[in-house]
């Protein structure tokens, strides 16, 4: 680069104030996914497979006693990606697993402190491997069963309207957070979409901030991934049966799948190993293909 130039912008950066521009805060939101054996009577049986999330009910204002997504502050010298990983360890003592940023969320009146924008992050962890630390936070948290099902589907002329229904129940069935969801979709190449959310009466508490929304967002990526990425080898052992696997698919999607077996011929291995301690009669035993790779 030209000397002048170089000269110019040393003397831009040393006189360039920050103040010049407001500057809104930014957050980091987490939603922990894992998934969970649902009840069943017959021991010999494979137990069928529910979503969860983790929620933290808040100590302080705003929002104080309402359930939240575990998050808190970026440092300004620190990565989006650093800052949400430093936030998941503090806040749940859970380390080294599968992350990804989500979203942004940014609407004006988010939250009631100042201008906040929050940074999404989704984070996907076996159930069986999580050990919590003695984090406070947790003193405070409760795991929720989460699952979103469409309600109707009306077509117009020029929208298609879409009602979902957001149902977040502890596992103590104590707790029940439910939303509907409203979306507005265009028909034509743009795809528009309007949404509202509509917090129902028969809850018995409710989400901090934009929770819902971030709860919503997450899982609709995590359904539309898995069409076309391995990413729900991350809710698995190294080791499972097929139906296992097929168990964890179905717990996302919130559904049956058919075919399953061929539909993962090209996913999985199988093994000579197997996995001790079942109850029900051994099956063949299968570890993910690191080799496959997504044909559009």
């Amino acid at each position: 680069m030209d000397k002048h130039f170089i000269d110019k912008e040393e003397e831009f950066l040393k006189n360039y104030n920050e103040n010049d521009y407001k500057r809104p805060s930014v957050t980091n939101d987490m939603i922990i996914f894992t998934t969970a054996d649902k009840e069943e009577d017959n021991l010999r049986k494979l137990p069928k497979k529910g979503m969860q999330v983790i929620l933290i009910k808040r100590v302080d204002y705003p929002y104080i006693e309402k359930w939240a997504l575990p998050g808190g502050f970026f440092d300004i010298k620190e990565s989006l990606d650093e800052g949400a990983k430093r936030k998941l360890k503090e806040k749940t003592g859970i380390d080294n697993v599968y992350t990804e940023q989500l979203y942004t969320f940014g609407d004006v009146d988010r939250d009631k402190r100042t201008r906040v924008i929050s940074v999404g992050h989704i984070a996907l962890v076996e159930k069986n491997s999580i050990k919590f630390e003695d984090v406070d936070s947790l003193k405070k948290s409760e795991w929720f069963w989460i699952d979103k099902t469409l309600i109707s589907c009306e077509k117009h002329e020029k929208y298609v309207e879409n009602k979902h229904f957001l149902s977040l129940k502890s596992v103590d069935k104590k707790i029940e957070i439910n939303y509907e969801i409203t979306e507005k979709i265009e028909r034509n190449v743009f795809r528009r979409k309007e949404i509202v959310y509509k917090l129902l009466n028969n809850s018995t508490e409710e989400l901090a901030f934009d929770h819902y929304k971030i709860l919503d967002y997450g899982l609709d990526r995590l359904r539309n991934k898995v069409e076309y990425t391995p990413i729900a080898f991350n809710l698995l052992p190294r080791l499972f049966t097929v139906k296992e696997l097929q168990n964890v698919y179905e717990a996302i999607m919130g559904r049956e799948i058919l075919n399953f077996r061929r539909k993962m011929a090209e996913m999985i291995i199988e093994t000579d190993e197997k996995i001790e301690g079942k109850p029900f009669r051994p099956a063949k035993i299968f570890k993910f293909n690191e080799n496959w790779e997504h044909n559009f």
